[in-house]
C-alpha cells in the first residue's frame, strides 16, 4: 500500500483540522514504511508522530492529539488490534540513519 501526497509547507497553513490530516500524512510519508506485512505498536507510532507533529508546529500542542491521530489512521484504512494497548497493522517506523 502506497499513499501519494505533495509535500507542503504546513507552517504557512493555519492549525485547522484539514491541516492536522496533512501532517499525518507526511509523517507516515517520511517517516513509516507502508507495507501490508508491517505492523507497530500504538504507543512507539504515537510516541514519534507525537515529536514529529511537535516540530511541524512549534511545540504548539492539538487539542485531540491521539485520539485524532487513532481516527486519521482508521481513516486512511490502517487497522488496529482491539486490545487497551493497540498494534497497527500495514505500518511501521523507518530505521533511523545513523
Amino acid at each position: 500500500m502506497s499513499i501519494a501526497i505533495k509535500h507542503m509547507d504546513i507552517d504557512q497553513l493555519p492549525k485547522t483540522p484539514s491541516t492536522f490530516a496533512n501532517v499525518v500524512e507526511q509523517f507516515l510519508q517520511e517517516c513509516c514504511i507502508l507495507e501490508e506485512q508491517q505492523s507497530i505498536e500504538d504507543a512507539q507510532l504515537f510516541a514519534n508522530f507525537r515529536a514529529y507533529y511537535k516540530r511541524v508546529w512549534q511545540g504548539e500542542p492539538h487539542p485531540a492529539l491521539l485520539g485524532q491521530f487513532r481516527v486519521e489512521l482508521t481513516q486512511r484504512g490502517y487497522h488496529s488490534s482491539s486490545d487497551k494497548h493497540p498494534t497497527w497493522y500495514g505500518l511501521t517506523l523507518r530505521l533511523k540513519e545513523a
